[in-house]
């Protein structure tokens, strides 16, 4: 089984973990992001540690103090198939070509081929985020768990 995490916004009390992972793509349709381009079809990142997902997120949020959010960890079983952006012709100065990133991102998103795709991550180039597909057929058998809710950020991260 592969373990990936994410921190995001959860209500409280949260809605059934159904709901909640159906809704963990929506956010990506509202504006474009590192591998992917605003639009109908929606992708999940995911962090390979809870703390890549604290740098991701601190990065992200822009110097405010998110509220409401949790820690969720995706559990996917062996048989999905997780691929790597290096397979997908990354190239190796992807830092610098946020375009190039997107174009690969949305290629493997539109293409269906797997549930995942592994891409390394900015903040820190030797880990890894998974980008998740939801309209994958096995998106359905991903399993969330809420470990942390509400998840409080450590406040010397917002200093």
């Amino acid at each position: 089984m592969t373990e990936v995490w994410r921190i995001g916004f959860c209500e409280s009390p949260p809605p059934p973990l159904p709901s909640l992972l159906h809704a963990l793509g929506l956010g990506s349709t509202l504006g474009n992001g590192r591998w992917h381009t605003k639009g109908p079809l929606q992708v999940v990142y995911a962090g390979s540690s809870r703390a890549l997902c604290q740098l991701e997120k601190r990065v992200h949020c822009n110097g405010a103090r998110p509220k409401n959010q949790a820690l969720m960890r995706l559990e996917i079983g062996p048989q999905a198939q997780l691929l790597n952006a290096a397979d997908w012709g990354l190239q190796s100065h992807w830092r610098q070509n946020e375009a190039h990133t997107q174009s690969l991102g949305m290629e493997w998103l539109s293409s269906g081929v797997s549930l995942g795709l592994w891409v390394p991550s900015y903040v820190e180039p030797n880990e890894r985020n998974l980008l998740i597909n939801p309209a994958h057929a096995d998106y359905r058998h991903v399993a969330l768990v809420l470990e942390r809710n509400p998840f409080v950020f450590d406040p010397r991260l917002f200093v």
